[in-house]
């Protein structure tokens, strides 16, 4: 059905009289209103159940404790696809499974199965080739699982692509989103092991699925799935094939320079306070803390922390503009950084050469620690997409990473060793750069909200993260 943005704004309690994007970093009802309009125009209307409490699929068994890591605790077999929007022919199934958290307890965990109407056919085999997709962020609440997005938030960038082309692609939505768990938001090698569990669960239950599997992040994901590599080489599950990390950030935060202001950088505190005992009240400003800690008690994802943030420079968010060389911030990068460390498969990277969101350092600068230990034995190879930004560089690699992931499932061998390319195109002056389309079928239902793209009825208000209309 089509909602109206009067309909969505009355849902949210305001009117549009009530949105004031110039709040001051000091006035939390203006910045409460700002987020809450933001959650109402932009998050609402892509959320399956809000609140997600309400879907009883998310509730956590009454007892947990005797499930091994891997173990299905739910099984939804048979989706509703009509709460989503997939495309035709497509299929669905929702998962419950046990994972671990940091302390290795055994935790619950949800993921999505996207079908395909038909599999794609490798060696003869009937079975459905597995992908499994490691998301990039989409909040730090539990209400933000892509499972309960009715896109599964990256839509024809990368799963329903997937799909199209007859793979089976396993979305986890990571411990704490969809579950009823903290969310340790860029602790990459937990949600690799949520990943590497909803395979094994998956298999388990649909015996249809390949044994053999790809893994596939981008953004978040793509340091998942850098993780996913490295977890293998000392922890691995059979019938790893490899894995494509797109836009990774291997560092999930800096600690040689003073903070910035971008709300992933705060998400990211949260979860350093929750595992190594940083104190927020000592770096946030208290209507800026407030506000974030807002965005989480309603269910607020992406959209509704860039609105809390929006127009906000780092003072006037910080107290504390140093806290990230602080000695948890440090730890943290310690123990939840990838790259360095010897890898279970080949490892595709691909990085968007005019990245504004996670920027080329890192990605490079991983692929260099990574290599320098490798001495040859495994197949990395980094692709430069040249002049595409965070979001746009996963349609523009299509061909690519599609054409990687059949040879990986045809057992086209690689050569051992580390390589770069780049990947260009002829109409380098011409080529559209942003996103400015909606998916849409027989109703006019915007299912695309990123950071590079606004709902053109929202360029004349623009919400201070995105330029609309340049």
């Amino acid at each position: 059905m089509y909602t109206s943005l009067l309909t969505l704004l009355a849902a949210a309690g305001l009117a549009h009289s009530q949105i004031d994007l110039a709040c001051s970093s000091t006035d939390l009802a203006c910045i409460e209103n700002r987020t809450r309009v933001d959650q109402a125009l932009l998050e609402i209307p892509n959320f399956v159940t809000y609140p997600i409490q309400d879907d009883p699929f998310y509730a956590t068994p009454a007892n947990i404790s005797g499930a091994k890591p891997g173990q299905i605790l739910k099984l939804e077999q048979r989706s509703n696809v009509s709460a989503y929007d997939i495309p035709p022919g497509q299929s669905l199934s929702r998962i419950m499974y046990a994972s671990v958290d940091n302390f290795g307890d055994v935790v619950p965990a949800t993921a999505a199965i996207l079908w395909p109407f038909t599999p794609k056919p490798f060696n003869g085999s009937s079975s459905y080739p597995l992908v499994a997709w490691a998301h990039g962020t989409s909040g730090i609440d539990r209400q933000c699982a892509i499972s309960n997005l009715r896109n599964l938030q990256y839509d024809f960038r990368s799963v329903f692509t997937l799909a199209s082309m007859g793979y089976a692609v396993v979305m986890t939505d990571y411990v704490g989103l969809g579950s009823d768990n903290f969310f340790n938001y860029l602790a990459y090698k937990l949600h690799a092991n949520d990943v590497v569990y909803s395979v094994s669960a998956a298999q388990s239950v649909f015996p249809q699925l390949s044994q053999e599997w790809v893994s596939f992040g981008h953004s978040e994901g793509g340091g998942v799935a850098w993780a996913i590599g490295e977890r293998q080489a000392t922890d691995p599950i059979p019938g790893f094939l490899g894995t494509i990390a797109a836009a990774p950030p291997p560092f999930p935060i800096g600690t040689t320079t003073n903070v910035g202001n971008s709300v992933f950088t705060a998400f990211v505190s949260f979860t350093i306070s929750h595992l190594y005992g940083l104190d927020l009240s000592t770096i946030f400003k208290p209507a800026p803390l407030q506000a974030l800690q807002l965005v989480q008690s309603i269910g607020g994802c992406n959209d509704a922390g860039y609105a809390a943030f929006a127009t906000f420079n780092a003072s006037d968010i910080y107290t504390n503009l140093s806290w990230p060389m602080s000695q948890p911030a440090k730890d943290f990068a310690r123990d939840y950084s990838v790259s360095g460390r010897p890898l279970g498969g080949p490892m595709l990277i691909l990085q968007g050469s005019a990245d504004t969101v996670v920027g080329t350092v890192g990605a490079a600068a991983g692929f260099n620690a990574t290599c320098a230990i490798l001495n040859g034995t495994t197949s990395v190879e980094y692709v430069s997409v040249i002049d595409q930004d965070h979001n746009p560089s996963m349609y523009a690699s299509q061909r690519l990473w599609l054409q990687w992931i059949e040879d990986r499932f045809n057992h086209v061998p690689l050569q051992a060793g580390c390589r770069t390319s780049e990947l260009g195109s002829a109409f380098a002056g011409n080529v559209q750069l942003p996103e400015r389309f909606t998916v849409g079928y027989t109703k006019p239902w915007i299912t695309i909200f990123t950071s590079t793209f606004l709902p053109s009825y929202l360029w004349p208000s623009n919400l201070g993260y995105a330029q609309g209309g340049s």
